[in-house]
């Protein structure tokens, strides 16, 4: 495990993807100080949001740490932002496990769509307007040419542009959207509180590493949030309690 994560600092460095504080948190985690590592990661993303390695090794340090949940919702932030990434998925997996051994951690997102969903959104819009040049380019050759054989080819290739074009453009729409959405949350406290109402407590609570789907687009008040439960329950718990991915 040291040794991978040498070899990531020295990646991430070499291509200037990570400052200072990552390099720091590298070396914090290697020397066993995962209380400070998990700051320096946590300086690292405060610096370069969004970057994988800092979200990936951040959950590293808070699993060190026997921080569960929050190694999870670290975890679950890198499958938002890069959905195929088998060993974030693993990760889960076994924390989930040992926080809820009668309950099997699923992702969200299918084998498929994930693979489809690992290029970014931006990608797939550079491939969608690469899509639309060659689809103008057999249109072009379609109507010169003359010979029969020649047209029905300009012609289908320019329709399997045509449908490959319009297939990346509702792809990269629905990877934008999963990497920008925040529809989930993560119990990151031993146990919290729910609520039948912002002011009657339920007998329901629910535990460390427990994901929750947020139903409601806006607070239900200054501090309290309407969610759904692995289970298909419906609470409001406090805002403050989870951790949002």
């Amino acid at each position: 495990m040291k040794r991978i994560l040498t070899l990531l600092a020295c990646a991430v460095s070499l291509f200037g993807f990570a400052g200072s504080n990552f390099d720091e948190g590298i070396k914090a985690y290697q020397d066993s100080n995962y209380v400070q590592a998990i700051e320096k990661f946590q300086a690292s993303l405060a610096e370069t949001p969004n970057d994988v390695a800092s979200y990936y090794n951040l959950g590293l340090a808070y699993a060190e740490s026997k921080q569960l949940g929050k190694a999870i919702w670290s975890f679950e932030k890198v499958l938002k932002l890069s959905p195929a990434d088998v060993d974030a998925k693993d990760r889960i997996e076994t924390c989930y496990a040992t926080l809820n051994p009668s309950i099997a951690w699923e992702p969200r997102l299918n084998r498929f769509t994930s693979l489809l969903y690992g290029y970014s959104g931006t990608t797939w819009s550079v491939f969608a307007i690469v899509l639309s040049v060659l689809l103008s380019l057999c249109v072009i050759f379609f109507l010169r040419t003359r010979e029969i054989s020649t047209k029905r080819l300009f012609l289908a290739l320019g329709f399997l542009s045509l449908v490959t074009l319009i297939a990346s453009v509702f792809i990269a729409a629905g990877a934008s959207k999963h990497a920008e959405e925040t529809r989930f949350a993560v119990v990151t406290k031993a146990k919290i509180p729910t609520y039948d109402s912002p002011k009657k407590q339920s007998s329901v609570q629910l535990k460390e590493g427990d994901q929750l789907e947020l139903l409601e687009d806006e607070l239900i008040s200054s501090e309290f949030i309407k969610v759904s439960s692995h289970s298909g329950d419906t609470y409001l718990v406090k805002s403050t309690d989870v951790d949002f991915i």
